[in-house]
């Protein structure tokens, strides 16, 4: 239980640093929405913003899907599928800032 309660707490910490980010660059849904192709894809996803263009084509389930959610806020897309512990790691390799304060939907951000 001790070991469970540590890796939940790793998890924790590496996850608020990732959210916590005051140098972060900050889009409007405006900006993401201008990148919307194959070539050139953002999404949103819990008000963080991903460039997800070099990933699409490697997208187990396709890159139509992804299509499907370029330039929009992918959140309950994401959330909806199966994805696992790894794909929300991996996500963070994409991670190019945040949606600003004003247009923001989740409390957990700074």
């Amino acid at each position: 239980m001790e070991f469970i309660n540590a890796l939940n707490n790793l998890q924790n910490a590496l996850l608020n640093n990732f959210i916590s980010n005051p140098k972060r660059k900050q889009y409007t849904l405006k900006d993401v929405s201008a990148h919307c192709q194959e070539n050139d894809c953002w999404m949103v996803v819990r008000d963080l913003v991903y460039d997800v263009t070099s990933f699409i084509n490697e997208h187990p389930g396709g890159y139509d899907i992804m299509l499907e959610y370029a330039g929009t806020d992918a959140t309950m897309a994401f959330a909806d599928k199966p994805h696992s512990k790894n794909a929300w790691w991996l996500l963070q390799k994409y991670l190019i800032g945040e949606l600003i304060p004003e247009e923001r939907m989740y409390t957990d951000m700074p």
